[in-house]
């Protein structure tokens, strides 16, 4: 039965006196799992269950997302219109930048949450948002809008700030009036400290001294992007909703689950605020999400009416990881099928080098006969032609060398795997004769 079988899966992950994850499985419109594991809350030994409120971190823009295309509906705004005819006094540069390009993270507006001095001086203030919009607001653009995709908080505070300049209220009300309380989901709100809220969770990080709180951040910064809460009961109202068309009809979520389309004809696997994938070819559509002390994911499998969903209070638990297991026991998937080829030097020469992402930079190189990729892990490279490979220890994740120069080297890799990828491009002038370094 596959809810023991998650029952297993989870208990011999979280320990009864950690902090913990609840998770919630619906197949077909039937509830096949829903409960919670370990701790709340330590202090107080309260236990984790189905209305447990969890910060929901970047899970939050599908939410911001459908409020936009709700007030799309009522034609109080339209996707192609530049930013500043809904915030006149948004700087004015030489790019035009749409609802859209804020939507699908191609504005090239810098994500202020990478930026320098973020973390160290502005992450911990209390601040309001149109001070974090000051933040990345006249920093020049990484890219012209509509080129390429980096995902970027910036645009979604934005997004946000549009949706309390439309409707004259705040964005915690936005999302009260838009979406909660007409789906009922009571337990769910924005998350400000002040307030009491019941059967809240508290964030936890771990450390060389085991479990601590999770530094405070402030709401502000994380806003539209990353400020929601909610629970599993109040998630599956919302999974229905989707389904059953009560907010968005089906050819308004089918363009949200599209692809977005760069200038240069390429897609990338986002469309209106939600990721878009296949995991052994079910097409999926997914986000996760991450703030200190809290991660998240909701995916939702379209052919197979399979909705998982995983809330977690310790931070940067891999919840993508474990929807992955879980969609493999309830989908009964079978390994993927690789073919490995033989390394040659002709292929080793065109990869390796120093490539660079939001996420930090990536080296791919040699050791020993071996490719490897190192970034915040190191692992070897199967190669399955001369531009593709997938990783010795996992074989789902895949590593895809694009853009050939003119001598044939790639200046971008892509890294796929389960519910997430990312793309990283070789530094401007970057040797790919970089074998050895360190």
């Amino acid at each position: 039965m596959i809810s023991t079988e998650i029952d297993a899966l989870l208990h011999a992950q979280i320990g009864s006196h950690e902090p913990g994850v609840a998770v919630a499985l619906l197949k077909e419109d039937h509830i096949v799992h829903c409960q919670g594991y370990g701790l709340a809350n330590l202090e107080w030994e309260q236990p984790v269950t189905p209305h447990t409120v969890f910060g929901l971190g970047s899970f939050t823009k599908p939410f911001t997302a459908t409020a936009i295309m709700l007030l799309e509906k009522q034609e109080k705004l339209r996707l192609d219109h530049p930013i500043q005819q809904y915030l006149p006094d948004y700087p004015i540069s030489q790019h035009t930048v749409t609802l859209r390009h804020l939507l699908t993270h191609t504005s090239g507006i810098p994500n202020f949450v990478t930026q320098p001095e973020f973390w160290g001086k502005h992450a911990h203030t209390k601040n309001s948002v149109d001070e974090v919009i000051t933040l990345f607001k006249d920093l020049p653009f990484d890219f012209v809008p509509g080129t390429k995709y980096s995902y970027s908080n910036s645009g979604y505070v934005l997004l946000g700030r549009i949706l309390e300049q439309l409707l004259g209220m705040s964005y915690a009300e936005v999302m009260r009036q838009l979406i909660f309380a007409p789906l009922g989901m009571t337990h769910s709100s924005y998350l400000s400290p002040e307030p009491i809220l019941p059967f809240r969770a508290s964030g936890y990080t771990h450390t060389a001294q085991g479990y601590q709180h999770a530094r405070f951040l402030t709401a502000a910064a994380k806003h539209a992007a990353g400020g929601l809460g909610s629970t599993l009961e109040d998630l599956l109202l919302w999974d229905a909703a989707l389904r059953e068309e009560r907010l968005l009809d089906r050819q308004t979520q089918n363009r949200m689950y599209t692809p977005v389309q760069l200038a240069t004809g390429e897609t990338e696997n986002y469309g209106l605020g939600w990721g878009i994938g296949q995991y052994r070819h079910h097409p999926f559509i997914c986000h996760a999400g991450g703030v200190p002390g809290f991660s998240s994911f909701f995916g939702h499998f379209l052919e197979d009416g399979v909705t998982i969903i995983i809330l977690s209070n310790r931070g940067s638990f891999d919840a993508s990881r474990l929807a992955r297991r879980i969609g493999q026991l309830v989908l009964d998937l079978p390994s993927p099928l690789h073919q490995p080829v033989s390394y040659n030097p002709e292929m080793k020469r065109s990869v390796i080098g120093t490539y660079r992402s939001v996420y930090g930079t990536v080296d791919i190189k040699e050791e020993e006969g071996t490719l490897y990729l190192k970034g915040w892990s190191t692992y070897a490279l199967v190669p399955l032609s001369k531009t593709s490979f997938y990783r010795a220890d996992d074989e789902d994740i895949e590593v895809h060398f694009e853009k050939p120069d003119e001598q044939g080297n790639a200046t971008r890799l892509r890294v796929i795997q389960p519910f997430f990828w990312f793309t990283a491009e070789r530094g401007a002038g970057e040797s790919a004769d970089l074998k050895g370094r360190d």
